[in-house]
C-alpha cells in the first residue's frame, strides 16, 4: 500500500472536481470504450501467458519449459509491480493539451502492441522475457491510464455501472485472448500481429471518440525524487479505509485463484478423470465460468448505483463464492465441479462489477483541484497482481502439507469470507 502522507487535512475538492461533469451520453459511450479497452488488455495477458508463451519457451528448450516458463512470468510480474504504479504516478503529474491520461494510454498501447509483433522472432529465453517484460510495461501504462478515468470522469452514483462494463470487459478479453491464440498458435507471427493491432486500434480509437481535457491549467506539485517515492506509501492510520479495502480485495483475489491455480490437477488427481478427459471438461467448465461472471456482473454496478450502496453486494458475493467452493467438498464429481463453476463465476461477476466503483471512493484526499487517482487505483492494483503471483505457491504449500487438494476449497471459503470481513469496518462507503 502506498500514498502521500498529508499533514494537515486538505478542504473538501469543490463539486465542480469531486463530481466531473461529463453529459451521460458521453459517459455511456466511454463505458462501452472502456469496456473494450479492457478487453484488449485482457487478450493480449491471456493469450500471452495461456499459450502463446508457453508454446514459445517448449520450442526453445522443451526439456526445461517448466522452470524456463516461472522465470519469464516471475520477470513480467517484476515489472507489472514497478509498472503499473510507476506510470500511475506519473500519468497523475502529466500536463499536456491531450490530458493526464491519453499520453499514457496510448503510449502504452503502441509499446505493448508494437513490441508484442516481434516476440516470436526471440531466439533465447532471455529475450522472451526480455521482450515480455516491455509488453508487461507497455499494458500496464495503459490499463493504470484508463482505470484512472473512472474517478476522474464518473460521478460516484455512476461508477457501479462503469465497473461492471469493465467487469464484463476482463472476462471477454480472457475469452478472446484464449480464441485467437489456441486457434492461430501455429500460424508464426499471426497471433502476435491479431493482438498487438487489437490493442492499438482500440485505445486510438477509445482516446479519439473520448477525448481528455487539456491538463496545462492544473495545478503543478513540485515533486522531488524523495517525495515522489514517499507518494507511494500510504500511512493506514490516517486512511484506514483505503487500507481496508486494499486488504479485502488481496483476500478475495487468493480466496478465488487458489483452487483455479490447480483446476487441471483437481479434475484429474480428486474428480478422476483421465488426461484427455479433463483437458476437455477443464475448456467446459471455463465457458460455465464465463457464462456465470456475464450474468452477474453486467446488472450488479447498476442496481449498485440504483440502491447506493457498494458493501452488500460484496459481501453477499463472498457469500455466494464460498458456497460454490463448498460443493466439491460434498459433491466430488463433474456435475459438483460444473455448479461449483457457475455459481463461482456468479459470484466473482458481482464482486468484479463493484469492485472498482469501491475503490475510487476510498481514494485519499490529494492536493486541491489535483487528482493522484492513477497512482492510488495502481497501488490498488497490487491487491490484485500479488495475490495471482502468490496464489500457486500458497497453493502449492497447502496440497503438499495436507496430501490432497481439498484444503484449496476450504482455504478458499476462509480467504473470500475473511474479505468480506475486511470491507465491513470501510467507513466512507455504504
Amino acid at each position: 500500500m502506498a500514498l502521500s502522507e498529508i499533514p494537515t487535512p486538505l478542504p473538501t475538492p469543490s463539486p465542480t472536481q469531486a463530481e466531473p461533469a461529463t453529459p451521460t451520453r458521453g459517459l455511456r459511450r466511454m463505458s462501452v470504450g472502456l469496456l473494450l479497452v479492457y478487453v484488449a488488455i485482457l487478450a493480449i495477458n491471456s493469450g500471452g501467458n495461456g499459450i502463446l508463451l508457453p508454446n514459445l519457451v517448449a520450442a526453445l528448450d522443451q526439456a526445461h519449459k517448466v522452470g524456463n516458463l516461472a522465470f519469464v512470468t516471475t520477470v513480467a510480474f517484476a515489472a507489472t509491480i514497478i509498472a503499473q504504479p510507476l506510470a500511475g504516478a506519473l500519468s497523475d503529474a502529466t500536463r499536456s493539451r491531450f490530458g493526464r491520461r491519453t499520453p499514457w494510454m496510448v503510449g502504452g498501447a503502441l509499446l505493448a502492441g508494437g513490441v508484442l509483433i516481434g516476440l516470436p522472432l526471440a531466439s533465447s529465453i532471455v529475450t522472451v522475457a526480455l521482450i515480455w517484460l516491455v509488453v508487461q510495461v507497455g499494458v500496464n501504462a495503459l490499463q493504470a491510464a484508463a482505470t484512472a478515468l473512472v474517478p476522474d470522469r464518473y460521478p460516484a452514483n455512476r461508477r457501479g455501472a462503469v465497473s461492471s462494463m469493465i467487469g464484463v470487459g476482463i472476462t471477454i478479453g480472457n475469452a478472446v485472448g484464449a480464441l485467437v491464440a489456441g486457434t492461430t498458435a501455429d500460424r508464426g507471427i499471426l497471433p502476435y500481429t491479431v493482438l498487438g493491432v487489437l490493442v492499438i486500434v482500440v485505445t486510438l480509437g477509445f482516446v479519439l471518440l473520448n477525448r481528455d481535457s487539456p491538463s496545462t491549467g492544473l495545478q503543478r506539485e513540485t515533486l522531488t525524487p524523495r517525495s515522489f517515492l514517499r507518494g507511494f506509501w500510504v500511512d493506514p492510520r490516517q486512511h484506514p479505509d483505503f487500507a481496508w479495502a486494499f486488504g479485502s480485495r488481496f483476500l478475495m483475489v487468493i480466496g478465488f485463484y487458489g483452487a483455479q491455480t490447480y483446476g487441471l490437477y483437481i479434475l484429474r488427481d480428486y474428480i478422476g478423470l483421465g488426461d484427455a478427459e479433463s483437458n476437455t471438461f477443464a475448456a467446459t467448465m471455463g465457458m460455465v465460468l464465463l457464462v456465470g461472471v456475464l450474468i452477474s456482473a453486467v446488472g450488479s454496478g447498476w442496481l449498485s448505483d440504483r440502491v447506493g450502496r457498494r458493501k452488500p453486494f460484496i459481501v453477499w458475493s463472498s457469500v455466494l463464492m464460498s458456497v460454490a467452493l463448498a460443493i466439491p467438498l460434498f459433491v466430488p464429481t463433474t456435475t459438483g465441479v460444473l455448479a461449483y463453476a457457475f455459481l463461482l463465476g456468479l459470484g466473482f461477476g458481482v464482486y468484479i462489477s463493484i469492485d472498482l466503483a469501491l475503490m475510487t471512493e476510498v481514494l485519499p484526499a490529494r492536493l486541491r483541484g489535483a487528482s493522484s487517482a492513477g497512482r492510488d487505483l495502481a497501488i490498488l492494483g497490487l491487491a490484485t497482481t500479488v495475490p495471482q503471483a502468490l496464489s500457486p505457491s500458497i497453493a502449492a504449500g497447502l496440497v503438499t502439507l495436507t496430501g490432497g487438494y481439498p484444503v484449496l476449497f476450504v482455504s478458499g471459503i476462509v480467504f473470500v469470507m475473511l474479505g468480506a470481513l475486511a470491507i465491513r469496518p470501510v467507513k466512507s462507503v455504504r
